[in-house]
């Protein structure tokens, strides 16, 4: 996934998302608390997040082929925060 196909709006709108729920102490954050934020799989986008830095989390697969099946325990990272309070 190119930046392109992630624009800064939904990058900012997932990570307050994350950040909201983990200030409510609704833990563990998993993909299925932000899925709202995109037309398909939410999987892809906090993979890229996750690529990039902004995010960290467990990714668990399933098959022989790893597909990505779900992640939980999604925090922000440093650089995550850092870019959602200059955002």
């Amino acid at each position: 996934m190119e930046m392109s196909t992630l624009d800064q709006k939904a990058i900012l709108a997932i990570l307050r998302e994350i950040d909201s729920r983990l200030g409510q102490g609704l833990v563990p954050v998993h993909n299925e608390h932000l899925q709202h934020l995109a037309e398909g799989d939410i999987i892809e986008h906090l993979l890229y997040l996750k690529s990039a830095g902004l995010i960290s989390g467990d990714l668990v697969t399933r098959g022989l082929d790893s597909t990505p099946h779900r992640m939980t325990n999604i925090r922000l990272t440093f650089i995550g925060i850092r870019t959602l309070r200059a955002g």
